[in-house]
């Protein structure tokens, strides 16, 4: 049964050792613990997109350093993801910067890299903004097996980051997404200046999804300059793992990924997230257009901690 709000709020009040101990016996329950999924991303059209999310340097709204870039040659992608995959990498996630996925000759393009992706063995995802049922139906058939559409942030936030798309539009062509063949990749980012309730209703409409999303990337805001929110402060490391904690005992078999900003978490913050329920996370050169941890340095933090890639795709309800 899906958790409630009023559980989410009396959840979040109790000490952090307390929830995080109720969130890793949730985990322990539901996966197999210390076995973490590798994702990667890949920027496949940056920048020009018409929506002002307040967030996002790729905006044309803004004035960022983002360079614009059209659609990628297929074969320089598939070069990019047949590097990731001797990573580790088993979920790939193409994103790009459309406020609509496009049809006709570029849908065709993309039909054709997500078929190629797939092909060399990566599970793909796609991140490109709204899309149809036709379209759903075309990616899936291509091989395309999860579509990422986040929701950013609560209902009532919502307005200060996005007035370009309301959220009622956001909701829906999420729920359509979920009626489809294609798994739902489906979070937030944190750190925006919203407030914790605005933090636990994001969590509790995501779990409302039905059925619930399969993956659930976590983002910390990224504050690039140019955007709007270029001197919000970044969120207390605490506040971060309590919400991956109550993500995971709301979505008990969801997998639960840190994503952007986790270059500026400690060691010591991701192990906390781990051991939260956190069993994803992005690696390589960038989460789409944002930094992510040294390679390096991932995989001797997960030595460290006796974690271990997972080598199947992210394989809830398959």
């Amino acid at each position: 049964m899906n958790i409630s709000l009023t559980k989410l709020e009396q959840l979040y009040q109790l000490p952090f050792n307390e929830l995080i101990k109720k969130s890793h016996d949730v985990y322990r329950r539901h996966h197999t613990i210390n076995n973490i999924h590798l994702c990667g991303s890949l920027s496949i059209k940056t920048g020009n997109c018409p929506e002002d999310c307040a967030y996002c340097p790729q905006s044309v709204h803004y004035q960022t350093d983002v360079s614009k870039q059209a659609l990628l040659d297929c074969n320089d992608i598939l070069n990019i993801a047949l590097r990731a995959k001797t990573h580790g990498v088993t979920h790939f996630c193409l994103g790009a910067a459309w406020r609509h996925v496009p049809k006709g000759n570029t849908f065709q393009k993309v039909l054709e890299i997500v078929e190629q992706v797939n092909r060399i063995g990566l599970q793909v995802c796609c991140s490109m903004g709204s899309v149809s049922e036709e379209q759903t139906e075309a990616l899936f058939e291509a091989g395309c097996s999860t579509y990422n559409y986040n929701l950013d942030t609560s209902p009532e936030f919502y307005s200060n980051i996005i007035t370009t798309r309301p959220f009622e539009s956001r909701y829906q062509i999420l729920q359509m997404i979920r009626k489809s063949k294609l798994k739902i990749s489906c979070g937030g980012i944190l750190g925006m200046g919203e407030s914790i309730a605005d933090r636990l209703k994001l969590i509790y409409l995501i779990s409302q999804l039905s059925p619930q999303p399969e993956m659930v990337p976590l983002n910390l805001l990224v504050a690039i300059k140019g955007t709007p929110l270029e001197h919000e402060p970044f969120i207390d490391p605490f506040e971060y793992v309590r919400i991956i904690a109550l993500a995971r005992i709301a979505m008990p078999q969801t997998i639960i990924a840190m994503a952007a900003g986790r270059h500026q978490l400690s060691f010591e913050t991701q192990a906390l997230a781990f051991f939260s329920g956190a069993n994803a996370i992005y690696i390589g050169e960038r989460i789409l257009i944002t930094p992510t941890p040294d390679l390096n340095a991932d995989f001797n933090m997960l030595k460290k901690l006796g974690m271990k890639a997972h080598e199947n795709n992210l394989d809830i309800r398959q």
